[in-house]
């Protein structure tokens, strides 16, 4: 029975598989960008990034939304800078409830860092007003070994 319980232990210590973070448009960083850390240090995994938001708007309002645009800046754990355009595109917002419209959108899936650590990512959007703020979710998919 202690081996048993020993073995429970040390699988609940293990790190979370998904991490998920959600940064509103009040806090955004002295720029005026959302910040992330993202913990891509595992050598054995490749990792999947996602984006969401919410946009609390009329239909009239959300009807004149075009595809938005993000900037995304990632920097690595010795201190590279990555920048790139991407879009959260106006169809893959959804209305659950009269007024409130959400968005998840796959970043990048498969991804294997070019460095393993710690990444900062900060994310940029346009004034829009509604905008809840900036969500990421960084999934770790274990390789099993295959490097």
């Amino acid at each position: 029975m202690p081996v048993f319980l020993l073995a429970v232990l040390l699988s609940a210590c293990s790190a979370p598989r998904v991490s998920e973070v959600f940064v509103p448009s009040s806090q955004k960083d002295s720029l005026g960008r959302y910040a992330f850390e993202l913990d891509m240090s595992d050598s054995l995994a490749s990792y999947d990034i996602s984006f969401y938001t919410r946009l609390d708007c009329s239909v009239y309002s959300f009807d004149n939304v075009v595809d938005i645009p993000v900037y995304v800046w990632l920097t690595s754990p010795s201190g590279e800078l990555f920048a790139e355009q991407v879009f959260l595109p106006k169809r893959g917002f959804s209305a659950e409830r009269p007024g409130s419209y959400d968005c998840m959108m796959e970043y990048r899936t498969g991804c294997i860092p070019a460095e393993y650590g710690q990444w900062g990512m900060a994310l940029s959007v346009s004034p829009i007003t509604g905008l809840r703020g900036m969500g990421v979710i960084l999934t770790k998919n274990k390789d099993n070994g295959k490097r």
